[in-house]
């Protein structure tokens, strides 16, 4: 396998297993298809989910002719199994509750795959949230955490039948191995998407792995489970980058004396967030993420945690220059400022 397949075979591979969109323009068929039984390769085909884009995976038993397939060995789907593609790319699965206690040894996807994975996901959200203790196994680069919309009620306009699909042995389909059923392998991908619509992604996503009651009672319980997950991957990013040790601003801790760390930034996951180390600190605001100085994490994270009612805690040359150095990167402040006019 050339460079060119095993980029976009793990590009789909991220894709399908956190619903990421993927590059390029949308076409005809399911970006990812994944199968549990080649026999069904015959029905996906006839039922129009194969189209030009589509990277279609069944498994490679070496006796029949799996085109237009990929084929593979292992599994996708089974806690502490290992995915092959039978040359030079591994893919394990771990369940989440086991994650801490297994060895990565390379790529690896991580899976709420019970109502006990769920609940040790909580528990870890939990403790960053109050302690500002992220569990380690998730900022490892090489880990990824499948359908974390789902996991966090993030809506996610990306996910559907037409970028993922997983069938089952019983030729049963879902965006996820872990989700509720949408149809069958001989269900074109208008019926599918019908029956996604219906369901919304985070059922699709996870209600074959927990009652969907528990799932909702923790995600209204916890609004600030998306902002988690950001705060997860803004680590990720820094670590991957040489910079440890960081704190996140609202979970744990402030980097300024005295503000809340209860914020209302915990409940938007589309707002930059600030992380700091002993000296340093960074904002990272979706895919971008540069070195501010203290005065700028701090007046950032002031207006972050008070939607811009900063009172006298900030005042209004610090927002200036914080409002100067934002746009240098193309962006804007995130949230209207509210200083009042004494504070000028």
């Amino acid at each position: 396998m050339d460079m060119t397949e095993r980029g976009r075979l793990k590009q789909h591979l991220i894709s399908w297993a956190t619903a990421s969109p993927l590059a390029g323009p949308p076409g005809a068929g399911v970006g990812t298809l994944v199968l549990a039984d080649a026999a069904h390769l015959p029905a996906v085909t006839a039922a129009g989910l194969v189209g030009p884009r589509t990277l279609l995976l069944a498994p490679d038993d070496g006796t029949r002719d799996l085109a237009p397939a990929v084929g593979y060995q292992g599994s996708l789907t089974e806690p502490g199994d290992e995915f092959s593609n039978g040359q030079d790319f591994f893919l394990q699965t771990h369940a989440y509750a086991a994650s801490p206690f297994m060895t990565v040894f390379g790529p690896t996807v991580v899976r709420v795959f019970d109502h006990h994975d769920f609940e040790v996901f909580l528990a870890d959200a939990d403790r960053a949230l109050a302690e500002g203790v992220f569990p380690e196994f998730l900022l490892t680069s090489s880990v990824l955490l499948a359908d974390p919309a789902a996991l966090s009620g993030a809506d996610d306009p990306a996910d559907g039948p037409a970028l993922r699909l997983y069938a089952d042995r019983n030729g049963q389909v879902s965006t996820s191995p872990t989700g509720a059923v949408l149809g069958t392998v001989d269900d074109s991908l208008d019926v599918l998407a019908e029956s996604f619509a219906r369901a919304g992604n985070g059922a699709a996503a996870l209600d074959a792995a927990l009652p969907a009651p528990i799932r909702a009672e923790a995600l209204r319980s916890r609004p600030f489970l998306a902002r988690y997950l950001a705060a997860v991957a803004a680590l990720r990013s820094l670590m991957a980058r040489g910079a440890t040790g960081l704190k996140v601003s609202g979970f744990g801790s402030r980097l300024t004396p005295g503000l809340a760390v209860a914020g209302d930034d915990l409940t938007d996951p589309s707002l930059p967030i600030v992380l700091y180390g002993d000296e340093d600190s960074y904002v990272v605001a979706g895919s971008r993420l540069f070195a501010v100085d203290r005065r700028a994490a701090r007046t950032l994270e002031c207006l972050l945690a008070t939607s811009g009612a900063v009172g006298d805690r900030v005042p209004a040359d610090h927002v200036d220059q914080l409002a100067d150095l934002l746009a240098s990167h193309g962006l804007e402040l995130p949230v209207p400022v509210r200083v009042p006019a004494a504070a000028r």
